[in-house]
């Protein structure tokens, strides 16, 4: 079977796309590791208000994890930028 390379009509290249940059772990204790990643304990009544019907929620004892992550990419195929991902 032949394998097409892919296109991307954005102009972004071919992937697969590297990115490199700062990024730096950051836990109660402040250990500083591979990205800055915040976790918390967020009220499943709270989240579930957020989050769209279908999805199911995992939680314990009412409550579920939620966080945020963050990253300083300064090479990548679209350039520089900063990322900041919410999560529950």
């Amino acid at each position: 079977m032949k394998v097409e390379e892919a296109k991307c009509s954005l102009g972004y290249g071919k992937p697969p796309w590297i990115f490199k940059g700062r990024q730096v772990i950051f836990y109660y204790s402040n250990t500083l590791l591979d990205a800055l990643y915040q976790f918390h304990l967020v009220k499943a009544e709270i989240a579930r208000a957020i989050i769209p019907k279908e999805f199911r929620l995992v939680e314990a004892f009412g409550y579920t994890l939620g966080g945020f992550f963050l990253a300083n990419y300064n090479e990548s195929p679209v350039g520089t930028f900063d990322e900041v991902v919410f999560f529950f």
